[in-house]
């Protein structure tokens, strides 16, 4: 069921597609978001079209992270970047999916690249672009 976009929603379902996803790659350890399945309907519906996502788009995708040469003092600007340029032709449900699993690879290449403390902030970041810029949209679009 669809709900309208609020930031302990959003900021939710972030922590979990992050944690889930991290995970998943082997690189977080312990109790947390993402951990085992999820309970919220939302969270397992992100879930699955995330690795719906990175299956399909496996070779386009996949190193696209790495590809940015991300350091402490461009990842924002990166993240805004790529952001921006995906959601160029307007906000879709597809985009949007995109948008989630980008944000994980860039905090996935973080952890990889021993830059451990950017995750909390591309996952602000992440929750800020939503919030900001793309929650008129969702909203619009039935929410959650």
């Amino acid at each position: 069921m669809a709900t309208p976009a609020s930031a302990p929603d959003t900021r939710a379902l972030v922590a979990d597609f992050v944690g889930y996803k991290l995970r998943q790659k082997g690189y977080v350890c312990g109790a947390g978001p993402g951990e085992g399945p999820a309970a919220d309907p939302l969270h397992q519906a992100m879930r699955a079209a995330g690795d719906e996502f990175e299956t399909r788009f496996r070779r386009t995708f996949s190193d696209l992270a790495a590809q940015l040469h991300v350091t402490p003092g461009s990842a924002q600007q990166r993240f805004t970047q790529v952001s921006d340029e995906l959601f160029q032709g307007g906000p879709n449900w597809g985009r949007l999916v995109a948008f989630f699993v980008f944000g994980a690879a860039l905090c996935a290449e973080s952890v990889n690249k021993e830059m451990e403390p950017l995750v909390g902030q591309v996952q602000e970041w992440m929750v800020a672009y939503l919030e900001t810029r793309l929650a008129d949209w969702i909203h619009s679009s039935g929410g959650w």
